[in-house]
């Protein structure tokens, strides 16, 4: 799984996503691609519903917000010694994409090109990481996503535990994993009771 996105935003559970995007890399000998991901503002926004007043997306704020993010993913980067992406190779590295689209949807549509999108875990009260981006990468890019959780990792997929019912989707999910569960020391599958789909049940396999 070589190449991996990485959507970067400036919010509090970032290192988080940078640390587990980091993580998978060296499993692999990824490329890591940062981009900024900006949430859509509309042109005009009401402020005084009797009053009329209204104020303009700031596009300079934009702007820096976007120069934040990539500070943010490359200083991450290079305090870890990840070197930049010049060339193929077989060796974790990372590469900026520059974009002047906004948007969630950017995260499922430019996921289709990538082995795997990481994203944050959405935490109740939290303005960021949103719900959208994560359905986003879920659902448009039909690719596997990783889900960081709010507090940094120090390992990644020496564990893993399979939640199987026996349904395609499952089935499906399985398949994408399959590069993370040969690598695991360990890989529980669970099943519960009255939980199954009709399928093959968890202590079934194929020689």
């Amino acid at each position: 799984m070589r190449a991996v996105l990485v959507p970067v935003e400036t919010h509090d559970f970032m290192p988080s996503v940078l640390q587990t995007a980091l993580l998978f890399g060296r499993r692999f000998g990824s490329i890591l691609e940062g981009f900024a991901l900006r949430p859509i503002i509309t042109e005009f926004v009401p402020v005084d519903m009797v009053g009329g007043l209204t104020w303009t997306q700031n596009d300079l704020v934009d702007q820096r917000e976007a120069e934040r993010a990539r500070e943010t993913f490359e200083a991450f980067m290079r305090e870890r010694q990840a070197p930049l992406s010049d060339k193929p190779g077989g060796d974790l590295s990372y590469r900026w994409f520059d974009t002047a689209l906004a948007g969630d949807a950017l995260v499922g549509e430019y996921g289709r090109v990538f082995d795997i999108t990481v994203v944050g875990r959405p935490v109740s009260g939290q303005i960021a990481p949103r719900m959208s981006t994560l359905e986003a990468a879920l659902f448009e890019s039909g690719r596997p996503i990783l889900i960081a959780p709010p507090t940094a990792p120090r390992t990644l997929g020496e564990t893993i535990v399979i939640a199987w019912n026996g349904s395609t989707e499952t089935a499906r999910a399985v398949a994408f994993a399959l590069p993370l569960l040969h690598r695991a020391t360990r890989v529980v599958v669970l099943t519960v009771e009255g939980g199954m789909a009709p399928g093959p049940g968890g202590g079934q396999r194929v020689s």
